[in-house]
């Protein structure tokens, strides 16, 4: 997986955290591309019956969904693990009165257009670390929070002392954080790692 960078800024008065995703959306994006075109190669270049040509086996449109289905349901299964997986750009700010989150759009590889969303701190309710999204035995953790009746999770590939840091912060404001002791296994885990 590509790099990650969390750049923390805390303070007494305000919590500042930076994701720097690199290029991980690019990588995506290849991998999905070079899976697709796979795909397509396959469809089209293997041998149909009798040693036809596959394309011109009497099924165009059976072959026309495959090829437009495979990606599509390719995305559709794994959209929030490869969102997460290769997230884009993000910024986690938090006040004594307020919380916002800000993340590039994922397909906006420059970075041009964030979308943010902003939340009365009394409205967010158990900020935690943990799992933000699981896919075949494989997880990311990532801070987790629910306002409004939905679940937000960001700042995925965050490290257990780096969302220590910043839980302790949070709950200095008041904020909803509660005591976690899986969060204090992972720290031991990360030592010893």
């Amino acid at each position: 997986m590509a790099r990650r960078e969390f750049h923390l800024d805390i303070t007494d008065q305000s919590v500042n955290v930076r994701l720097d995703a690199g290029r991980t959306r690019f990588f995506a994006l290849a991998f999905f591309a070079s899976l697709t075109a796979l795909a397509i190669c396959a469809l089209l270049f293997l041998p149909g019956k009798n040693d036809t040509p596959s394309m011109w086996d009497g099924g165009l449109v059976g072959l026309l969904f495959l090829l437009l289905g495979f990606p599509l349901f390719m995305l559709f299964t794994t959209k929030r693990y490869v969102m997460l997986a290769f997230p884009s750009d993000e910024t986690f700010h938090c006040d004594r009165s307020s919380l916002s989150i800000s993340r590039a759009r994922w397909l906006d590889v420059h970075n041009e257009h964030w979308n943010t969303r902003s939340f009365s701190l009394v409205e967010v309710e158990e900020i935690t670390y943990g799992k933000v999204v699981t896919l075949r035995g494989y997880s990311i953790d990532g801070i987790r929070f629910v306002s409004g009746g939905t679940t937000y999770r960001v700042l995925p590939g965050i490290k257990p002392r780096d969302a220590q840091s910043l839980l302790t912060a949070l709950k200095k404001f008041g904020a909803d954080v509660p005591d976690d002791p899986e969060l204090a296994r992972k720290l031991e885990d990360d030592v010893f790692a």
